[in-house]
């Protein structure tokens, strides 16, 4: 299973790249998502959890503060998780958005990062393991080793998994 982990800030696009990728990856993919408050609904039209159902993972479950969403009514460690995912749903992909602290030292994760601005390049990749991929389309950074199109991301995470996968 090859799991890529989408961190940034909100609004920085990871719905959106991760739609792109579950567009052109081959196999069965999973999505985990990390919802940050309480008491939101999954499955609800027009939620990321809903929009990824639909755009092609095969299975999606929501992380949330106090709950799981999976009709599981109580919080469940991420690598609880992914282990059960693993087993259940036997995806090709898992693919998170989220999870900057859990993923952080992993080097089993491609971390694809997505800052809105230089500033973020720093915090966000500060002390994280590769494998690293930094998407700079909507920060425009233009730093060395950064992808800068949609394309040239999916084809960098595409490349690493056949290479190391």
């Amino acid at each position: 299973m090859i799991t890529i982990a989408f961190i940034g800030f909100r609004k920085s696009g990871k719905t959106t790249l991760i739609r792109e990728l579950l567009h052109v990856v081959k196999g069965r993919v999973a999505v985990i998502k990390r919802i940050h408050d309480y008491g939101q609904e999954f499955d609800v039209r027009g939620k990321d959890t809903w929009v990824f159902s639909r755009e092609g993972a095969e299975t999606v479950v929501g992380l949330a503060p106090d709950k799981t969403h999976i009709l599981v009514n109580t919080p469940i460690e991420l690598n609880r998780i992914i282990n059960l995912i693993s087993e259940l749903a036997k995806p090709d992909y898992l693919i998170m958005e989220g999870f900057n602290e859990e993923v952080r030292d992993r080097d089993d994760v491609i971390k694809v990062i997505l800052p809105r601005s230089i500033e973020e390049v720093g915090e966000l990749t500060k002390g994280i393991k590769p494998p690293l991929i930094i998407y700079c389309g909507f920060c425009g950074c233009r730093l060395d080793g950064c992808v800068n199109s949609i394309s040239e991301l999916i084809n960098s995470v595409l490349s690493y998994t056949a290479i190391n996968g």
